[in-house]
């Protein structure tokens, strides 16, 4: 794994993303971390107060780790839909001016983030993932999202997919990958209409087969990965809730 800090001016963060692998593993320092975090538990509690206002007390008492405790009294798919799970504008702001993003900005001259969902920024978007598998979504591309109608950018760049953990347990909990995925334009999949009325790729081949590598990731450990490269959520199996934030890079096409 080629898991290194961000500021080793040796490693070429592309030279991993398009070489043979298709990811890149570094890390942040404890302060960006904590920065990322209270970001996501002021909106998690926010959330938490507008749709029930008795539980958020007891939500506010316990850390983002253990949500999976208390959240048999809410409906958890109803209170977590994408849309509420983006930064808000300031986040956004903050989380670039981190100091392991501004140094990935050097490495990779990034323009910009996506901002899929039409919110009217850029999006950063966080994830709860409780223990089981019930909570992750199947192998995927995220190029395959784009194919399907998920929003365009300009012809001029290229998208590169970040992902971040917040709160994870190494080994038992964060995301898996299929390293050189992205160097075949074969695989098989199809769309489907989700419960959100959202058209999603589904993957057709079979993991059985295929060589899959669990990532492993300490909290501010990242991931920055090609937009073709198949990946998905790992089981989690750990007794915490995995917390990660994600999005969506603009990096100038070579």
């Amino acid at each position: 794994m080629n898991k290194c800090a961000t500021d080793d001016r040796a490693t070429s963060v592309l030279k991993y993303v398009d070489g043979e692998q298709g990811f890149f593993v570094g890390s942040m320092n404890p302060d960006d971390t904590n920065v990322i975090r209270e970001l996501i538990r002021e909106q998690y509690l926010s959330r938490i107060l507008s749709v029930y206002p008795s539980l958020s007390k007891q939500f506010y008492a316990k850390p983002l780790s253990q949500y999976h405790s208390l959240q048999t009294d809410v409906d958890h798919r109803e209170l977590w839909p994408k849309r509420v799970r983006i930064l808000g504008p300031n986040g956004v702001s903050k989380f670039k001016q981190l100091a392991f993003f501004k140094q990935l900005t050097k490495q990779l001259d990034i323009q910009g983030i996506t901002g899929e969902e039409q919110s009217g920024w850029e999006e950063a978007y966080w994830r709860i993932v409780r223990p089981g598998d019930s909570d992750i979504g199947d192998f995927h591309a995220d190029s395959w999202f784009w194919k399907m109608g998920h929003g365009q950018i300009e012809s001029a760049y290229r998208r590169i997919k970040i992902w971040v953990a917040i709160e994870t347990i190494p080994g038992k909990s964060g995301l898996r990958v299929l390293p050189g995925s992205h160097q075949n334009s074969d695989w098989r999949y199809h769309g489907e209409i989700d419960h959100t009325g959202i058209k999603k790729p589904v993957f057709d081949e079979d993991i059985d087969t295929l060589n899959i590598f669990n990532v492993s990731t300490n909290p501010g450990d990242f991931i920055v990965f090609h937009d073709d490269l198949i990946h998905a959520g790992m089981p989690n199996k750990s007794d915490s809730t995995r917390v990660s934030l994600e999005a969506t890079l603009l990096v100038k096409k070579s």
